[in-house]
């Protein structure tokens, strides 16, 4: 009796092993057709059956992450082609696709790890062929101009800033160097055409005021995905004074400089991106200590669609706490063209924003702008990008003796930004 149960239980068994693995070679035979095909949708599908019931291997993976790369899944290719080339370490191709993964999600700086990372043996022929990045700048030059609806007065005793127009252009460079940092810096000629009043000036005095911005930043990349940077924003003007007593005072111009200064982090993730900064700033005679978010959602890990909120809030010696929140979405059209939108909503003056970058040291509020940029992409190195915008401010008269604002006024602006852009690599 024992050895008739024995030889049942063998039987069971190997009816099971038997089935196992014809429910095995059935699977794998639907996974290589799948692949054949380009089919994503249904090998996931297997691959995730074969997943659950134990089944991992080199050719599953392999295949899985070649097919989410082709279809511009990063995040997913990245983890299948990690996992294959750990069932294969002798596996260049699935290396050399985690490489462009990177690349291609626009995580230039990991994908300059990663390639640091590889030993030769490890590389294709295609990754052995590419430089150490080293010195790869990028330039770019651009314009922005304004014009707006402005109220002037007969006689105002407080001080008011009518704004007419405005431009600004700007040349910049900035490049990866060493694999680990970036480094950023831009020009900027700033001009506006405004009529200031003061209760020095209560006829209001016209002024072209022009003002020389250097702004330079450093990003350093000590572990993939986390980006560590310092900024510093300067601008440097010349003011005008008006002082002595009634009927003969004279103006006299002194030199003055105001910065921006700060440190940021951020994280880049295949789907989600975000980051903070912290910046002290001396705008118009008083001082500012502001913090900036933002969190960018990619729900392909792909640029093909993103969305961004992001918020600043800073605290002003003289003027108290004052914020902005922003929200963008941007997505691709063509192969060519990007295109993005966005709507930013506040109560700030005298601000910087992202990390510096934008600084606005002027008592104007620009309580909702509304943009777009239009991204053309022409060849491997030239880059366009076309950002109108309108803008609702928000003008006080302004006491800045007791630091109090009244008689709001709404003034609308319209403008645009160029950019034109070139990468050497």
């Amino acid at each position: 009796m024992r050895i008739l149960l024995t030889i049942v239980f063998i039987l069971i068994a190997l009816s099971e092993n038997l089935s196992a693995q014809n429910d095995f070679f059935t699977l794998d035979k639907q996974i290589k057709d799948f692949y054949s095909k380009g089919d994503f949708k249904n090998l996931k599908k297997t691959a995730d059956i074969m997943l659950s019931q134990g089944i991992d291997y080199y050719y599953l993976r392999f295949r899985l992450g070649m097919l989410a790369y082709n279809k511009r899944l990063y995040s997913c290719a990245s983890n299948n082609l990690k996992k294959a080339v750990e069932f294969n370490s002798l596996d260049t191709i699935s290396r050399e696709c985690l490489y462009y993964c990177f690349l291609f999600s626009g995580r230039q700086a990991d994908a300059n790890l990663y390639l640091e990372s590889l030993y030769d043996a490890k590389k294709s022929n295609e990754i052995r062929s590419l430089e150490t990045p080293g010195f790869s700048p990028t330039v770019y030059a651009g314009s922005a101009f304004a014009v707006y609806n402005v109220t002037l007065y007969k006689i105002h005793k407080l001080y008011y800033e009518a704004i007419q127009n405005s431009l600004a252009i700007n040349a910049g460079i900035e490049s990866h160097f060493l694999n680990r940092f970036k480094g950023t810096v831009v020009y900027t000629s700033f001009h506006k055409n405004e009529t200031v009043y003061s209760a020095v000036d209560t006829l209001g005095r016209a002024i072209n005021f022009a003002q020389n911005q250097i702004y330079a930043k450093l990003d350093g990349y000590l572990f993939p995905g986390w980006t560590f940077s310092v900024f510093d924003h300067s601008a440097f003007y010349t003011d005008q004074v008006t002082q002595g007593p009634p009927f003969n005072r004279e103006t006299i111009n002194i030199a003055k400089a105001e910065y921006d200064f700060g440190v940021g982090v951020s994280k880049n993730g295949w789907k989600i991106r975000t980051g903070a900064n912290l910046s002290f700033s001396n705008f118009s005679n008083s001082n500012q200590i502001r913090s900036e978010a933002y969190l960018t959602y990619l729900p392909f890990s792909n640029l093909n669609l993103y969305l961004t909120t992001g918020g600043m809030y800073q605290t002003d010696n003289n003027w108290g706490g004052t914020y902005q929140i922003n929200e963008e979405i941007g997505f691709k059209v063509k192969k060519f063209l990007w295109i993005e939108a966005g709507v930013i909503n506040g109560n700030s003056f005298l601000y910087a924003r992202n990390q510096g970058s934008f600084m606005n040291n002027s008592f104007l509020i620009p309580a909702t702008t509304i943009y777009g940029n239009f991204i053309i992409l022409s060849g491997n190195h030239l880059i366009f990008t076309l950002t109108p915008f309108f803008t609702k401010n928000y003008i006080y008269s302004w006491n800045l003796n007791a630091y109090t604002r009244t008689d709001k006024l709404i003034s609308n602006s319209a403008g645009a930004n160029i950019k034109l852009t070139y990468k050497f690599k």
